[in-house]
């Protein structure tokens, strides 16, 4: 750590998460590009964790310049990557469940109670469904597909 850390008292090798909120505001004001680093790596590996939320609520001060832009911006793209994974995984599932039942997209869809184009959107990762439609769409595959009602998914 390249921050001297005056009146806190803490183990600055532990996890930033662990920190309190006066050793990660003292690293946005004096930090160098290493503890911000380390700061972001922290963010990335949890976008909505204990240090995340101090850094967003920091940020909102206003009173560290570029440094404030350039964390909320690692918060956002963190939170944005995890919803893309998010998507990404349900897209496969979806994917799955209808190509095991072998119907068409107009099918499966119609079958859940929802549009060809909307279950293409959830296909592509687009949007998310909500819970009520992934499990619809899971209801409609495991009716369909014998082997599915006897695998929790």
């Amino acid at each position: 750590m390249t921050v001297p850390f005056r009146n806190v008292d803490f183990d600055s090798a532990s996890p930033v998460d662990k920190w309190p909120a006066e050793a990660i505001e003292t690293v946005m004001d004096r930090g160098a590009l290493s503890d911000w680093r380390r700061l972001a790596d922290a963010i990335r590996r949890n976008p909505w964790g204990p240090a995340a939320r101090t850094v967003e609520t920091i940020t909102t001060w206003g009173e560290h310049d570029g440094v404030d832009a350039l964390m909320a911006s690692v918060i956002r793209r963190a939170r944005e990557e995890v919803d893309l994974s998010g998507r990404a995984r349900y897209a496969r599932q979806i994917r799955s469940w209808r190509a095991q039942t072998g119907m068409t997209r107009r099918e499966f869809a119609l079958a859940a109670g929802t549009s060809a184009s909307r279950l293409s959107d959830y296909e592509n990762a687009k949007v998310a469904p909500t819970t009520n439609v992934l499990g619809r769409l899971r209801h409609v595959a495991a009716a369909h597909t014998p082997e599915l009602n006897s695998k929790p998914s």
